[in-house]
């Protein structure tokens, strides 16, 4: 079982912000809460779940987990190339 990097997390949740903000509208700060606060219940949630599955949510696109904090399911492929841009500025894309 592999873990992810703490610096491998700190790029994916800055990712998931910079969607919220980007593509959602949200304010900074509002993103920013939205991220920290999942981030933060993430242990608790797991806690009656296999803690096996704890680094399954660095497998999903910050894209989506930002759709998912926002409630609403944007079509990633209307702005592929600006959501790649965003993944290469935050270090999860190799240019």
């Amino acid at each position: 079982m592999s873990t992810v990097s703490a610096t491998s997390a700190i790029h994916f949740w800055a990712a998931v912000e910079d969607c919220l903000v980007t593509f959602h509208a949200m304010q900074r700060t509002d993103a920013a809460e939205k991220v920290t606060s999942l981030w933060h219940n993430l242990p608790f949630a797991l806690e009656d779940a296999n803690r096996d599955y704890g680094d399954m949510i660095y497998h999903a696109e910050p894209w989506q987990i930002a759709c998912n904090l926002a409630g609403s399911d944007l079509d990633v492929g209307e702005h592929q190339a600006e959501y790649q841009a965003l993944l290469l500025r935050n270090g999860l894309s190799a240019p």
